[in-house]
């Protein structure tokens, strides 16, 4: 991607930004520029590694956040911690999710449950409500990506029911906070991912060949594309689209 001024100083909060796409974005908006909020949870990402071909200062461009999105209190912790150190927030990226675990419906237990509707979910929507209210009370005409999967379209397979149901309801939650959003300037969008060529998919999918197979581009995205589109919805450029679910499947 060309450098895009737009992204010069944008404050931009990335959940998941340890690896896989979260990693890739988190690059490119430091090779714009922008001071970016790097979460994770597990995963320490290496800050040598994120800006080695850019002259962003560590201090300045990079906050790294440590929580577990599944705890209200820690995700409510990161998000003071990131407005504090950049004065503000200009752009949310809600990209962490995962599948609690892999078992049949008839063998879930509660925990289960509420382990993927806290991430997929209940985090996105904590985190989306902070944003809008700090934007809204400092009228940033900021953005918000809310990162789906083809899950919400399919439903999952038996063995990951809840997470395409809080994908689906994910979906739901972004049109209605666009309809809130548009007349303030502040705008909240989802893309909708297929089959990618990150950590998730190597951990998840059963037979990787037997799905790619399944999908009509006949590959699987790459983190790089995943990252493209979040960068277009962040941008100004993309300020008359509020509320909308992109769809990059590669044609499923």
């Amino acid at each position: 991607m060309g450098l895009d001024t737009f992204f010069k100083g944008l404050r931009v909060l990335v959940t998941g930004a340890s690896g896989g796409i979260g990693s890739v974005l988190a690059k490119e908006l430091l090779n714009q520029g922008a001071r970016v909020g790097v979460h994770y949870c597990k995963n320490k990402p290496d800050v040598e590694e994120l800006i080695p071909s850019i002259k962003a200062n560590k201090k300045d461009n990079v906050c790294i956040l440590k929580a577990d999105l599944r705890s209200f209190k820690e995700t409510e912790h990161i998000f003071e911690e990131f407005t504090n150190w950049a004065g503000g927030i200009d752009g949310l990226v809600n990209n962490a999710g995962d599948v609690h675990i892999r078992k049949h419906f008839f063998d879930i237990e509660e925990m289960d449950v509420e382990a993927d509707l806290s991430l997929n979910l209940k985090s996105p929507f904590w985190l989306s409500r902070m944003a809008i209210k700090f934007m809204e009370e400092s009228k940033t005409k900021g953005a918000i990506v809310n990162i789906s999967s083809i899950a919400a379209k399919f439903g999952g397979s038996p063995y990951t029911l809840f997470y395409g149901l809080s994908k689906s309801a994910l979906e739901t939650m972004t049109f209605s906070l666009g309809r809130y959003c548009a007349p303030l300037g502040i705008r909240i969008n989802a893309l909708r991912l297929g089959v990618f060529d990150t950590p998730f998919h190597v951990r998840h999918a059963k037979d990787i060949d037997a799905r790619v197979k399944m999908i009509p581009a006949k590959r699987m995205g790459s983190p790089e594309e995943a990252a493209w589109w979040i960068m277009n919805l962040l941008n100004s450029k993309s300020a008359y689209m509020n509320g909308q679910v992109v769809s990059l499947t590669g044609g499923e």
